[in-house]
């Protein structure tokens, strides 16, 4: 039972895409109660607003064979399936912590208009396992009859720790380093 304060969690399903439409999804069960913002350097350089998501429930459906792709972290590391559109920077492997295909994420991008669509990871710290989080900013929120500016309130918003890497979250009051 929730307490008078939180407000009641409504799933959606929405479509997706960057800004230039070279990249095309839809995600299930999105909670935009629970949206968030990470510290780390990559979410914090680009802006990104997230909200976590079931793996499975981000599909990509302009797909080189016309057939949509179910994105999880197993074939996150089999570009093929993907648009050649889209793209991905591995944090941990540019930084030469892991091997190619072992990374504990992946942050998606459209290749021409740069927008971050989506990650996909296994993170091994605190058990958290397989993630998807999807970025708010690249979802049709209009097409649902919601307004950008009434899910991030700041209060609202879940703020987590990627710059130390504890992946803590708490809600209304960002990490060291982090934005509102």
């Amino acid at each position: 039972m929730s307490s008078a304060s939180e407000a009641p969690v409504e799933k959606h399903d929405i479509n997706g895409s960057c800004h230039c439409g070279a990249i095309k999804f839809k995600v299930h069960n999105v909670d935009l109660n629970n949206v968030g913002r990470c510290n780390c350097t990559i979410c914090t350089s680009t802006g990104k607003l997230g909200t976590m998501v079931k793996p499975g429930d981000i599909t990509v459906t302009n797909t080189p064979s016309g057939e949509p792709v179910v994105i999880r972290y197993a074939n996150a590391t089999d570009t093929s399936l993907f648009p050649p559109e889209l793209t991905y920077y591995s944090p941990a492997y540019h930084r030469g912590e892991c091997e190619l295909g072992k990374e504990p994420g992946r942050h998606f991008f459209c290749k021409t208009c740069s927008i971050n669509v989506f990650i996909i990871g296994d993170i091994p710290h605190h058990n958290i396992g397989e993630i998807a989080s999807v970025n708010i900013l690249a979802l049709d929120l209009k097409g649902l009859g919601k307004d950008l500016k009434d899910i991030t309130k700041p209060e609202k918003m879940r703020y987590v720790n990627g710059l130390e890497g504890t992946f803590v979250s708490s809600i209304g009051e960002p990490f060291a380093n982090g934005l509102w």
